[in-house]
């Protein structure tokens, strides 16, 4: 999921409904939970909201029960799905070609790809890669006797990759909440919480140190910008740009210009500070519009307006915007994304990496034999342990995608249309209508 999209303002508490009880347990119990969660959530900045007021994000009381081998298995798929993605994204021959059959009905899509076949004509100018991921996933626990539980994997995400901050405070949040939880309850209550939750058994023993697994994700995306940052600056060192730096370096975020999910930018940019000594800069596509230009060597500099003081020369572009065609009001947005992918800037992602994370491209993997093209036969049997079935919807897709249609009017809860780009909000549910040809109204 990317950044949220909608209006700034909270939700109305009237349309707030409390919950008398959750994971069996009392009225009282979870009213208390329910004050020290939200108390909690404001001091440690488990925020949204724009230019404030600023309103809770929506959170758990009690942290959701993983079954160990599957976190450890989650843990270890990010590298060969990282590598994967990495592949994918230099493979611009398949990957163009795979993308190239969504793009007559995604005019978004479509603008992306001809940005990207605009710049591999050129010759792709910035010099290394830098990804930050992140693959969602969802318990999948066969019914009767249909095996044990398994994570299968939703999406993959490789643009504005959102809530690596919220993530980590909400980790330390629930560590706090149990740690004090152990001290502070009776044993009625203690008995209760284990009733409705037996997994928080380790978290419950007063000053045990064992308990939640760290979040250590925005520490993490924080050294990886800083470790592109400075491979930028050793271009200078080396002597690969040849000219005396005249601007401050900096990480750009591209952001939108209305931001509910500020806070959790925020906290990556102020991380990057205070444990790397790198800073950011916040700029919107129109503004890098209004202020950006390349030189000769492909150098990217946003000098006047704000930037007048002290014009900046981005090291890395770092994009929350951009995935969706609502930050796109007109062709300066259009032009400013052209621009910063044409400069040596590292792009986080690249047009290539963020079209890679499509769903085409996921669909289009999972096919028999396409993975091997991209990883080892290892790392691909172990990807494929968790990967959900995929269908393309394809108008030429003849016979293999009208079975599809079949088995969806048939089982119509086990199905859900995912459209190409990132944003989410957008899962269309089958409501059939059995008309004389069987196909399912949306």
């Amino acid at each position: 999921m990317a950044d949220i999209l909608g209006s700034s303002s909270p939700e109305p508490a009237s349309k707030r409904q409390k919950k008398s009880s959750v994971a069996n347990l009392s009225a009282s119990t979870c009213d208390k939970l329910r004050t020290e969660v939200l108390h909690l959530a404001a001091c440690d900045g488990v925020l949204l909201g724009a230019e404030g007021p600023f309103h809770h994000a929506p959170l758990a009381l009690l942290p959701y029960p993983l079954p160990e081998p599957l976190f450890n298995q989650s843990i270890a798929l990010a590298k060969p799905f990282n590598r994967m993605l990495d592949k994918v994204s230099r493979d611009l021959e398949w990957l163009t070609k795979t993308v190239r059959t969504t793009v007559e009905h995604d005019p978004f899509t479509r603008r992306l790809l001809e940005q990207l076949d605009t710049v591999s004509a050129e010759g792709i100018a910035q010099p290394i890669q830098l990804s930050i991921n992140r693959s969602d996933y969802m318990i999948d626990q066969p019914s009767g006797a249909g095996g044990p539980a398994r994570i299968l994997q939703v999406e993959l995400n490789t643009v504005s990759c959102s809530f690596v901050s919220l993530a980590a405070k909400m980790t330390t949040l629930h560590t706090h909440l149990l740690g004090r939880l152990a001290v502070d309850i009776d044993g009625a209550t203690r008995a209760e919480l284990l009733d409705g939750r037996p997994s928080l058994a380790s978290a419950l023993i007063p000053y045990a140190t064992a308990g939640l697994p760290s979040n250590a994700s925005v520490s993490g995306a924080a050294k990886a910008m800083a470790v592109a940052h400075r491979k930028y600056l050793s271009l200078y060192k080396s002597g690969v740009i040849k000219r005396t730096p005249e601007s401050a370096f900096v990480v750009l975020m591209v952001v939108q210009a209305t931001e509910r999910n500020v806070i959790d930018q925020r906290g990556i940019e102020y991380t990057l500070w205070r444990e790397e000594q790198v800073p950011m800069v916040r700029a919107t596509l129109a503004e890098v519009k209004a202020h950006g230009s390349l030189d000769a060597h492909g150098l990217l500099t946003l000098k006047g307006g704000r930037f007048s003081s002290q014009p900046i020369e981005p090291t890395v572009v770092y994009f929350r915007a951009g995935y969706t065609p609502n930050d796109y009001h007109g062709e300066a947005e259009w032009d400013a994304r052209l621009l910063l992918e044409r400069s040596v800037a590292i792009k986080c992602p690249s047009l290539a990496q963020h079209l890679a994370g499509t769903k085409k491209v996921q669909q289009a993997l999972a096919v028999d034999g396409v993975l091997e093209k991209f990883v080892s036969a290892g790392d691909a049997s172990t990807l494929r342990l968790c990967f959900a079935a995929l269908y393309g919807l394809e108008e030429d897709g003849g016979k293999a995608v009208e079975a599809v249609v079949k088995k969806a009017i048939a089982n119509k809860d086990g199905y859900v249309m995912k459209p190409q780009r990132e944003g989410g909000a957008r899962l269309i549910f089958f409501v059939l209508s059995r008309t004389p040809h069987e196909h399912p109204t949306l």
